[in-house]
């Protein structure tokens, strides 16, 4: 067949399946509804006489004769399949439509369940599982510190690596769904104009919840995951081979009966790597949706607070609508109030009786004694032209260049720290970029005789020998590791060459503390103090 005739094909089919949610959008989409909803519960096929009976049990009362015309429509629309069971007919009464049973089709039940869980309730927003993206970022770089550091190769994808690559993709389910769900409450709410108070507070609670807590985890594992990912990105191919060789479904997969689940293809992981991107992923995205609402949440502030005041428009027409059911003086109230009359005015009771009953004029109305110092300095509102702007620019150039010199700083420490040598004395910026990094390492769980944590754009790597002290030398404090020496590197790079060489000689051993041990000891001689007679403070898990 030429692709000029496969073309009608694939849009015939491709109609056909929008044929089935057509009977969402019919006038008597209810009664389809409910039809749909006793096909889908059942496990067995039904006669148009059995859904009336269940129909009439849930509480719609409707004639089989019409439950008749709605199944044939349902059939027509691809929603409902249909069958004739002939072998034990006698009569033609027995073959005819009222007789056949119906079950829905699959895509008639992709529809109801779409439209009872996405349509038909109401959307709230769930919490966003923060725990799922740690578990995320800590099986991806444990996968990254186990495989990045070799070549491709199968032998090295035992169970442990399989175990972790279910649970990333688990747990991204998991993250993704909520993530979703918050951003769709959110664009409901940043919409619109006219939200009333209870929504309006909703709106403010996602913003300040999310903007201070959610958006920085997003922001800071998605940075890791990436970097982690960007380590794994040769072992994709191999990676999603291991998935489905390991599932119980692996010849139904090769046989194309069924789609292996997500870790399985290469897709999925490129797919990972987008939702992770630090510009266009989800995450990214999520946050400039935080910053696009703020706009529309001070709009409705704003709006409900005028509202609300004594001084509105909804006020004062609200205290006119209540004094004028006085009724002594409600008409003269209203037509002061509303009446166009150049000289009449809304006035208190005066001293006089004369004009009891009637609205006098300015002229004619009681004299009001002005105060001195009102006629001399008083001033009803401000006159001319407004005060100009603050003019903030040389503020302004004054926090981008401390901005700036401090950027420039922390390039200067991060290059000394990669450059140095292990256990080289650094200067007292350097070594506390680099004790960030190494807390974040000690934290880490460890991988063979490897743990490896990132602090930004710096990774420490710990690596368990035998025997020795790794240090980090500051000037006045110092960090010793018994059994340990600490690499600083790139985050999902290997340290330099020179760093490398320095432990040639060392044996590394499997790792067997789940934390770190850290002694810190001050540092005030030109030279290291023996560590044996030197009082030692411990540290667990990297706390300094």
């Amino acid at each position: 067949m030429s692709p000029e005739e496969e073309k009608p094909a694939a849009a015939d089919s491709a109609t056909d399946a929008r044929k089935v949610v057509a009977y969402l959008v019919r006038p008597e989409s209810s009664e389809y509804i409910a039809i749909m909803d006793v096909l889908e519960g059942s496990v067995t096929d039904l006669t148009a006489a059995e859904v009336a009976t269940a129909l009439a049990a849930a509480g719609m009362r409707l004639d089989t004769r019409l439950v008749e015309t709605r199944l044939g429509a349902l059939k027509g629309m691809g929603a409902v399949s249909f069958r004739s069971d002939t072998s034990h007919a006698r009569r033609y009464a027995e073959i005819l439509p009222r007789n056949w049973r119906y079950t829905a089709s699959p895509a008639g039940r992709r529809v109801q369940r779409f439209y009872r869980q996405v349509l038909a309730g109401t959307v709230t927003a769930r919490e966003i599982p923060i725990a799922s993206l740690s578990r995320i970022v800590s099986h991806l770089e444990r996968l990254a510190a186990a495989l990045g550091e070799s070549e491709p190769d199968t032998a090295l994808l035992d169970a442990t690596v399989l175990d972790a690559v279910g649970s990333v993709f688990t747990s991204h389910d998991d993250l993704d769904a909520a993530l979703v769900g918050a951003e769709d409450a959110l664009i409901t709410l940043a919409d619109r104009f006219d939200l009333d108070e209870e929504n309006t507070n909703d709106l403010k609670g996602l913003l300040v919840d999310y903007a201070t807590r959610v958006a920085a985890e997003l922001d800071s594992g998605s940075a890791r995951a990436a970097a982690a990912l960007a380590v794994l990105r040769p072992w994709f191919g191999l990676l999603a081979q291991a998935a489905v060789d390991a599932s119980q479904a692996r010849d139904l997969i090769a046989a194309g009966a069924l789609s292996a689940s997500r870790g399985g293809r290469a897709d999925d992981w490129n797919g990972l790597c987008a939702w992770f991107d630090a510009r266009t992923g989800r995450a990214a995205r999520f946050s400039l949706r935080l910053v696009r609402a703020l706009p529309g949440m001070h709009a409705n502030l704003r709006r409900l607070h005028s509202s609300a005041g004594t001084a509105s428009t909804r006020s004062r027409a609200l205290a006119l609508a209540q004094a004028v059911l006085t009724p002594e003086i409600g008409v003269q109230i209203f037509q002061a109030a509303v009446g166009d009359h150049a000289w009449r005015k809304l006035y208190g009771q005066a001293d006089e009786d004369d004009d009891m009953g009637r609205n006098p004029s300015w002229r004619g109305g009681p004299q009001v004694p002005v105060p001195t110092l009102l006629r001399t300095a008083g001033r009803s509102g401000p006159r001319g032209r407004g005060a100009a702007p603050r003019d903030d620019t040389a503020a302004k150039t004054e926090v981008a260049e401390a901005r700036a010199r401090r950027q420039a700083e922390h390039h200067k420490a991060l290059a000394a720290v990669l450059a140095a040598l292990p256990g080289q004395q650094l200067d007292e910026a350097a070594a506390r970029t680099a004790l960030a990094a190494l807390m974040a390492a000690a934290r880490a769980a460890p991988t063979g005789p490897r743990r490896t944590g990132t602090s930004g754009d710096l990774a420490c790597t710990l690596l368990h020998t035998s025997s020795g002290t790794g240090i980090l030398h500051a000037p006045t404090w110092r960090v010793l590791l018994p059994g340990r020496i600490p690499l600083f590197h790139r985050p999902g790079q290997r340290p330099t060459a020179a760093a490398l060489a320095a432990l040639a000689d060392t044996t590394p051993t499997d790792d067997p503390s789940p934390h770190a041990t850290l002694r810190i000891t001050p540092h005030t001689g030109p030279r290291p103090p023996d560590t044996d007679t030197f009082p030692l403070v411990a540290r667990q898990e990297g706390a300094a």
